[in-house]
């Protein structure tokens, strides 16, 4: 995460939850080849088995999460 010194605590965390967002949209957007192409050869697959395997892909591809919580000083 980028410091952003000059914004307070509650929009630094603000910020960085943007910047995971985007972060994650651009992957989502990366790997739509990936579905297109499991798509066009395996048409035989459900709907539901389709989304199952584009989010496994998704988790795959996704960087691990460092932070197992957010201690905030009050």
């Amino acid at each position: 995460m980028k410091p952003y010194s000059d914004l307070s605590p509650t929009q630094r965390r603000a910020q960085h939850l943007v910047e995971q967002f985007n972060a994650d949209e651009e992957l989502w957007r990366n790997l739509e080849r990936k579905r297109w192409l499991r798509r066009t050869l395996c048409p035989h697959l459900s709907a539901s088995l389709q989304v199952q395997l584009d989010l496994l892909d998704f988790v795959r591809a996704r960087r691990a999460q460092d932070c197992v919580g957010l201690f905030v000083k009050t």
